[in-house]
């Protein structure tokens, strides 16, 4: 039941209690029920972990794929690059031209390295695996180290990712418009 907020000139100065005795703070209408989230989620707990899936798990296998069956490279490569591109996007990057992240004169300036150390503590990988899974990923061409022996990705790796990211963005677009229709709440559940 949904009451109207009570006007502040609805009881005459005269009438109204000493300053002492009124209530602090002053009367608010009660807030409309909220559906619990928890309730809708469980309510399609199974339609949400598929939909989820549907999305997860071809990208985890095309993955899966391009690194020979080694996820472990991809957290890894994933880890770097992110550790790598987030300082760029939180200073702004966002309204600099992208094409600074590959340009060889200005990435020392743009991309935050990161070393292997960083990347065990991040990811809860040992440090070993980690140095093991970065020498493989040099090899391949996918990092290198900076002139103080820091990881980066690559110039030029980017747009490789770049197709595969734009089916990606609107796979999630979709996924979240499914999602948002499945856990609205249905007429009447409010009341």
């Amino acid at each position: 039941m949904h009451h109207a907020a009570r006007p502040s000139s609805c009881v005459p100065s005269s009438l109204s209690a000493p300053s002492s005795l009124a209530p602090q703070p002053s009367w608010r209408p009660p807030a409309a029920p909220a559906l619990d989230p928890a309730l809708l989620m469980d309510r399609h707990a199974y339609q949400v972990s598929h939909l989820i899936a549907c999305f997860t798990v071809p990208m985890m296998r095309t993955l899966y794929h391009q690194f020979g069956g080694d996820m472990v490279q991809i957290i890894v490569l994933g880890e770097i690059s992110l550790r790598n591109v987030s300082q760029f996007f939180r200073k702004g990057g966002a309204q600099a031209p992208e094409k600074l992240l590959d340009d060889v004169q200005h990435r020392g300036k743009v991309l935050q390295p990161c070393n292997v150390l960083s990347i065990s503590e991040a990811t809860g990988i040992p440090r070993e695996t980690v140095r093991r899974k970065v020498e493989q990923l040099i090899d391949s061409g996918w990092l290198c180290r900076d002139e103080r022996k820091r990881l980066v990705v690559r110039p030029g790796v980017s747009p490789g990712f770049s197709r595969r990211n734009a089916s990606a963005a609107l796979d999630i677009l979709e996924l979240a418009a499914k999602l948002q229709a499945l856990l609205r709440p249905v007429d009447g559940e409010l009341d």
